[in-house]
This record gives structure tokens, sequence and C-alpha cells, in this order.
């Protein structure tokens, strides 16, 4: 059809049957930056900038749509662009009547608003104690749902006593998770019992088949603290090597260069 008659034939459409043609194109545009932004984060070095650019022009373009907010929300947390993350969180809690307490307490304490985001937390938690102990919930779901409270607790440096004992229980309950590990000597690390951290922290990269960035660079800055710089180094570039995007294992890497001996005399 040629392109005269095509827009001919639109404008002779009700305003209704044009808004929601309308709709269903930008749904569809939506649809395909947020498929970008998934595919960006899940790349092996990602761009997660240009992930937040592609997932903010998707929730602008269709936020009624909750397959988009839902992704969107998934492409923040992973660029840790904590304040989209926690609007578009909102906004997918107005459509769908169900808040994700632990994404958003989460976001809350990365911003700042510990109040806020403590409570959001010790809720989840207590939910899903409450699920456990009906059977609603098994020891490695309760598990994860420790660990993941306790961890965030730990690298926000809030309640730090109870990030150590939530992660020290999710390790009781899951012994040789890597994972689970790594949290427990991050909290170790960050109440300064660098031993001990360093202790888990080596089991974590033991039991973890393909180790993440975090947990090389949670082994870097350990070994830093301990005066093992070559190991530091070590750990920390491999973090870089998997993450090229990760500006807190650049800084310390800068920091051993100018504040701790050069490695050559370790």
């Amino acid at each position: 059809m040629p392109a005269l008659l095509l827009s001919a034939g639109l404008l002779m459409l009700s305003p209704s049957a044009r808004s929601y043609l309308d709709r269903l194109r930008r749904d569809f545009m939506a649809q395909s930056l947020v498929r970008q932004a998934r595919e960006e984060v899940e790349r092996s070095r990602p761009d997660l900038a240009r992930a937040a650019r592609l997932a903010g022009w998707a929730t602008e373009l269709s936020p009624w749509s909750v397959p988009v907010m839902r992704s969107a929300a998934v492409v923040f947390l992973q660029a840790r662009a904590w304040e989209r993350a926690a609007n578009t969180l909102l906004a997918l809690g107005r459509l769908t009547g169900h808040l994700d307490t632990y994404q958003l307490g989460m976001c809350y304490l990365y911003l700042g608003q510990e109040k806020a985001g403590v409570l959001l937390l010790e809720n989840h938690v207590s939910t899903q104690r409450s699920l456990h102990a009906t059977g609603r919930v098994s020891d490695f779901q309760l598990a994860v749902v420790l660990n993941d409270v306790g961890y965030v607790y730990a690298d926000t440096g809030v309640r730090l006593r109870e990030a150590l004992a939530l992660t020290q229980e999710a390790v009781r309950l899951v012994p040789l998770n890597g994972n689970l590990l790594d949290s427990l000597g991050w909290a170790h690390y960050r109440l300064g019992q660098h031993e001990q951290a360093a202790f888990y922290l080596e089991r974590a990269l033991r039991q973890s088949r393909e180790p993440s960035a975090e947990i090389f660079y949670h082994a870097g800055v350990v070994h830093a603290r301990q005066g093992r710089l070559l190991l530091a180094r070590r750990e920390l570039q491999r973090a870089l090597a998997l993450r090229a995007d990760f500006p807190e294992a650049e800084a310390e890497l800068r920091r051993m260069h100018w504040q701790l001996p050069r490695p050559e005399a370790v």
C-alpha cells in the first residue's frame, strides 16, 4: 500500500483506535530496547551505563507494561543504578499489586536511606522465616534470603553485627556454597576481622566453579589489607578481567600503587 494511502487510512481511524496502535508501537520499541539492555548486562564485559540508558528509554516508552518494567528493574539493579531501580520497583508494585521488599530495601540502603531499607529487609527476613517454619521455604531458600540481606548490610556498612549473624546462619544451613562463603567473608572484613575474612574468601574461591568478579574483588581487598600485595593484585586483575566496569577494583589497585609498598618489595 502506498505510504500516502496508509497515512490517510490511519487518519480515518477513531482517536481510541489511533491511541491503541500508538501503544502497540511503543510497546514493541520498548521490548526491543529492554531486550538489548538485558543482552548488554549479560555480556562477559558489559557496558552497564549503556544498559541502564537502554532500560531507561524502555520505561519511558512503555511505563504501563509489566514485562518491560520488570526487565528494566533487573537491568537497573545489575547496573547499580539504585534510584532508577527503586522508582521502577515502586511503579511495578503499583502495576502488579506486589512489592519486592528485598530489592526495594536493598536500593534504599545503597541510596543511604537506612531506616526505610532496614525496615523492608527485616520484614522480608521475618516473612521468609515464617514460611520456612511451616515447610513452605527450604533450608537452601532461607539460606539465600539470609545471605542476600546479610551481604547488603555488610556492603552498605549498616547493622554489621547482624550482617555477620545472618551470613553465619546461611553458611550453617548450606556450608559449601561459594556465594554464601563470600558474603560471610565480606561481613568479617567489614568488621575489621581480616584473618577470618581471608579464611572464608579463600574457601569461597575454592567452592566456586566460576568465581564472580565480586568474589575476586573481595579477596583482593582483604589480601591487600593483610599486606599480601602480589596475591591481592592478581585477584583484583581477575575481577577486572571479568567486569570491565568495576570502579571499586580499579580504585583498590590505585590505592595499592600509591599507599602500599611496591609488589617487588613484598
